[in-house]
């Protein structure tokens, strides 16, 4: 029997710097790859997982490995929506009484990041000298097995270039021995100058605001990452 007749919804995304995409829900298929990477209880299994669904249900022609992470992120977030709805229902405790719970529904047309955020990838040093940093990836986050890691190791994978007056050094053609060597003799305060980089990333947050019915005390609550609006 000819399957001509099933077809699949298509939807658009503007992405940061204007980059329209466009995408489909996931499948059957795909949503049991996904459930069956959380039962493994493995980081990288399941990062694979959205990695290959969110390549699959991606329409344009790009590999969204080399997306920004925030563009990653948000387009997950809006295929996640229309396969199995925008509206998340959320229980939120109440911190001023941990035995009460505010039912509150999300709707996650209204999260949004900050794409038009501007971004400075030169982080100087001292005058002459510094480092010219790339955008992470869903890949720099992939395999990080601790919080040191995901810190060391996601500063050493984002140096794109490293500048010393009229020399620049490409970090592609360095070896992952020389780019660890290079961040291992950062000083604290260099480290914490590209720290800084990262923390003026765009980021998929949204602030919920609600209150104790019993105690009329109001909370607020920030979401943020994907992995916030899904838990």
């Amino acid at each position: 029997m000819s399957l001509d007749f099933m077809r699949t919804p298509e939807y658009e995304l503007t992405l940061s710097n204007n980059r329209r995409v466009k995408y489909r829900p996931f499948l059957i298929k795909e949503e049991k790859n996904l459930l069956m990477a959380n039962e493994s209880n493995d980081e990288a299994e399941i990062t694979n997982a959205f990695i290959n669904v969110v390549q699959d249900c991606t329409l344009t022609d790009i590999d969204v490995t080399k997306l920004p992470v925030y563009d990653f992120e948000y387009l997950w977030l809006h295929i996640r929506g229309k396969s199995v709805g925008e509206n998340i229902d959320l229980k939120l405790k109440c911190p001023d009484d941990d035995s009460v719970t505010v039912d509150y529904q999300l709707n996650l047309d209204d999260v949004k990041p900050d794409l038009n955020k501007k971004v400075e990838t030169k982080v100087e040093f001292e005058p002459g000298y510094g480092v010219i940093m790339k955008m992470p990836t869903i890949k720099e986050l992939t395999n990080k097995k601790s919080i040191i890691d995901l810190s060391f190791e996601l500063v050493r994978d984002c140096i794109a270039q490293i500048y010393n007056n009229e020399e620049v050094y490409e970090a592609k053609d360095l070896t992952i021995e020389e780019r660890t060597q290079f961040v291992e003799h950062l000083t604290a305060t260099q480290f914490s100058k590209i720290r800084k980089f990262f923390d003026s990333l765009p980021v998929i947050s949204h602030l919920i605001k609600y209150e104790n019915p019993k105690t009329g005390v109001k909370h607020e609550l920030v979401l943020q990452g994907s992995s916030d609006f899904f838990r």
